[in-house]
């Protein structure tokens, strides 16, 4: 009997060692967007693709660097990136008297200069033009620009497109999920489900510009920045984007209005949540110090606190100094002038385990993805300020959860602060409909990586997902429209109906014309 269960032993070592090399793939990932909230995200993808065995080279700005991850192999491009962030600021997208048309035109622009880093890249450069480099699966972020999936037609390998957010309309209409504006507004409108009058006019209003700019403005240079370096003999780039064999979008259906999806649009969730860690000392001391609790405020990685207009800066301050809290607050300077004697600043906080403290009362948040992801995990009831992107759309969900309460930071007074956060801190309601909100969200039979991970080896195994592919990715505007339907039910009876009146007044003037010559 030992002898035998030797044996099974040994097989079981032979299967498991030879199993993953049998099966490994080489996967490339290109994360553009030097930002750690959308880094934060993916960086659980290549790290457990390389985890299962597969080879998987990894562009990005945030590399994880763990050599113990023998199967990944990751290239910084955070000095480029960094620098075109430095360059744009997030000042301009944090105004809110600017149009979203000027901020979606300067998106689209800032991201041509991350293609143009990124693809330039002496390190990446020389593994995308070899030709003897073979990938069976690439994996690129989509935010707004599909540049990098121009790598599929190069590396002739499926793409999936990754996003740490939710996709914009351009993404959707690209996978086949249509998106009429009457219901699912652009994600930088930050409408929700039942729109009224006046938000469906300006959201088919700029559904109809971001579909023209697209065409006419946007793809032809995202198009030329492809060509410029994977090459001149590759199909336009809208086509390459057709293809897409799956997205990935950090989406659910309580922060998202429900909507049906294409099958290979693949729902993701709390890809980046760690179990919590031990704080540091001085960290926590200043948590468990006081007797009233904690207020945590943090604007997030992309929104500084140092950026933000200086008369929202000092009401916020002029509104701690009032709280019976201790306020601590990410700053990202040493020092921060005028601060009141309860609050403290730290330069940089573990922000995931300070939220599972159990003296922080409530969170005031920009509201970005993953903070909103974090705060609803450890269940600590939100006070809303958002700046940029989806934050508004996120807050102003939150709310009608009931787990928060929304602050226009242009308009409210240091009265209103005060008494928001009071509110949230001691009214237990708050806290209550944060459990039941994680309860909801996070009863999923897969967790998010675990689908992430399956999803990428099923296009893998199939070579790509042709076989679930929709029509709706390839049917023309007017078709889709039942233009051509209309044209004829309403065109085909009025023109018999003109017929026959044409008839009849030929008809009658020939009945008049002879009862005259008789």
């Amino acid at each position: 009997m030992k002898k035998i269960d030797e044996f099974g032993l040994c097989i079981f070592i032979i299967v498991a060692v030879i199993s993953p090399l049998t099966l490994s793939a080489r996967i490339l990932c290109v994360f553009q967007m030097p930002a750690v909230s959308h880094q934060a995200t993916f960086k659980p993808i290549s790290r457990t693709l390389s985890l299962r065995g597969h080879e998987v080279i990894a562009v990005t700005p945030h590399p994880i660097n763990d050599p113990a991850l023998i199967n990944l192999t990751e290239i910084d491009t955070s000095r480029s990136t960094y620098e075109i962030i430095s360059k744009h600021g997030f000042e301009f997208f944090m105004s809110k008297e600017l149009t979203v048309q000027s901020k979606i035109r300067k998106i689209f622009a800032m991201y041509n200069e991350f293609a143009e880093a990124i693809l330039g890249n002496q390190q990446f450069r020389e593994i995308y033009t070899d030709e003897n480099q073979k990938f069976d699966l690439i994996i690129a972020q989509i935010y707004v620009s599909p540049i990098m999936f121009g790598l599929s037609e190069k590396l002739k390998a499926p793409v999936i497109g990754v996003s740490s957010m939710g996709g914009w309309s351009g993404t959707h209409v690209a996978a086949g999920n249509h998106n009429p504006p009457s219901l699912y507004s652009e994600m930088f409108l930050h409408y929700n489900g039942d729109l009224t009058f006046v938000e469906r006019i300006k959201s088919t209003l700029y559904y109809i510009w971001s579909r023209l700019y697209v065409y006419f403005i946007a793809m032809p240079k995202w198009d030329a920045i492809m060509r410029k370096y994977l090459g001149q003999d590759l199909p336009y780039l809208a086509d390459i984007e057709r293809n897409v064999s799956a997205l990935f979008l950090n989406i659910n259906p309580i922060l998202y209005t429900p909507r049906p999806m294409v099958p290979t649009v693949v729902p993701l969730s709390f890809m980046h949540i760690q179990p919590p860690k031990e704080l540091p000392e001085d960290i926590a001391t200043e948590l468990e110090s006081p007797q009233n609790g904690v207020v945590y405020f943090s604007l997030g990685s992309n929104v500084k606190s140092v950026n933000i207009p200086e008369k929202i800066r000092s009401l916020l301050m002029k509104a701690f100094a009032e709280l019976p809290y201790k306020v601590l607050w990410k700053f990202e300077n040493e020092e921060l002038l005028g601060k009141p004697k309860n609050v403290v600043i730290r330069k940089w906080l573990p922000q995931q385990d300070i939220l599972a403290h159990p003296n922080v009362k409530v969170f005031i948040s920009q509201c970005g993805l993953q903070s909103t992801e974090e705060a609803i995990d450890r269940e600590i009831p939100m006070v809303g300020i958002p700046f940029i992107a989806d934050q508004e759309m996120n807050s102003k969900r939150l709310a009608a959860w009931g787990v928060l309460r929304h602050i226009d930071y242009l308009n409210t007074t240091k009265e209103e602060l005060v008494e928001t956060i009071i509110d949230v801190a001691e009214n237990p309601s708050y806290r209550e409909k944060m459990q039941g909100l994680r309860r909801l969200m996070q009863d999923e039979p897969w967790t998010g990586i675990q689908k992430a991970v399956w999803w990428a080896e099923y296009v893998i195994r199939h070579k790509g997902t042709k076989h679930l592919k929709s029509p709706t990715v390839d049917i023309e505007w007017y078709k889709y429209l039942l233009f051509d339907v209309f044209a004829v039910l309403i065109g085909a009876p009025i023109a018999v109906l003109i017929i026959i009146i044409k008839l009849a007044r030929n008809t009658t003037g020939k009945t008049k014309n002879k009862s005259k010559t008789q």
